[in-house]
């Protein structure tokens, strides 16, 4: 920060449900930091574990909003925070994630270096240890996440991402470059945002119109970075921003672990990004949308013996997606009112 510049002030917006216990190691480490501009909300979801009661007692530590959300899913709870936000910067943090000591310190710092509209941080796979010590797991790092196969049939990237750590491709399928422990060996780079803890300009959530029309939230974020690249802002990931991503179960819904949490799981990832950006994103494909559908199916019939029923799960996300979609897309094209949620609620 330059001599007499005002510091960037942060508000953090931490979505919760269920994990009380968890969250309190959260605001423990948040009232540990190095940079003290910062500001939290705490959007509570009532699950009868006493978390306002674990939020209050740390308002003595934090300054801390709480927010009760009353109805709506985890992207309507994100943004119910953002509405309650004043920072210069907002930053998402899961109620499972534990922040490093500088973590509101490098999030500024990468926003005033850098000028950039959204920075995602680095997350380390962890665990809690009984003496509530934080146990870091080892990474493979793995350099991609399609094969070159794949990657030729339908997962180039759109146009203006080919150069980014993880993009939208043309079939409407995530591309990831790289795992955590392949990417934070290599610095800075251009990044959709992504994961437990991402970082966006306050002004610009604050005027963003974003649709919230999901369940669990399956890379709702991706979608948004899809909207800030569109307006041809600069987001990066940044391997200085630290936290520790605790596994102990299912750690990406709000949902506990069940038959319709996977099932659920599984079409939001195949509506991901195709059908919530055909015809807006005109280098989406039908054709690669399809040859990926036919692909992944033709996959998972052949190794069906080897794990039935995530297999089984994997195509039912893909042929019910893909009818929830095309009532999605005949709705749009007709000006309709279709939601997916009014599908994904019966599931």
């Amino acid at each position: 920060m330059s001599k007499g510049q005002t510091p960037l002030k942060l508000s953090v917006v931490i979505p919760t449900f269920g994990r009380a216990k968890i969250l309190a190691h959260v605001l423990s480490a948040l009232s540990r930091q190095s940079y003290r501009s910062f500001n939290v909300i705490v959007v509570v979801k009532p699950s009868g574990d006493d978390t306002e009661k674990i939020v209050e007692e740390f308002k003595r530590f934090l300054d801390i909003t709480t927010v009760i959300q009353k109805n709506g899913y985890i992207v309507d709870a994100y943004f119910l925070g953002v509405r309650h936000s004043t920072g210069d910067v907002v930053a998402f943090l899961d109620d499972d994630a534990i922040p490093s000591e500088n973590w509101v310190e490098e999030t500024i710092n990468a926003f005033e270096r850098y000028n950039v509209a959204a920075v995602t941080g680095d997350a380390f796979s962890a665990v809690l240890r009984k003496d509530g010590k934080i146990h870091i797991l080892e990474e493979e790092e793995t350099p991609s996440t399609l094969s070159r196969t794949e990657y030729i049939l339908f997962g180039r990237p759109l146009k203006g991402m080919e150069d980014y750590k993880n993009c939208i491709t043309d079939s409407g399928l995530v591309y990831q470059r790289g795992s955590n422990a392949y990417s934070r060996k290599r610095g800075i780079v251009k990044a959709l945002p992504r994961g437990p803890s991402m970082a966006v300009s306050g002004k610009i959530l604050r005027e963003l119109e974003f649709p919230t029309d999901w369940i669990l939230g399956c890379a709702w974020e991706m979608v948004l970075g899809w909207y800030l690249w569109k307006r041809g802002l600069r987001m990066i990931y940044d391997p200085d921003i630290k936290v520790f991503h605790l596994i102990h179960g299912r750690t990406a819904s709000r949902d506990f672990l069940n038959p319709r949490t996977d099932l659920l799981w599984a079409v939001e990832a195949e509506l991901l990004l195709f059908y919530r950006l055909y015809p807006d994103e005109p280098q989406l494909s039908v054709i690669s949308k399809l040859v990926s559908d036919l692909a992944r199916i033709v996959h998972s019939l052949k190794y069906l013996r080897t794990n039935p029923i995530y297999h089984i799960r994997k195509i039912e996300g893909i042929l019910i997606a893909d009818i929830i979609g095309t009532k999605w897309l005949i709705s749009k094209f007709i000006k309709g009112n279709y939601s997916p949620l009014q599908d994904l609620k019966k599931l």
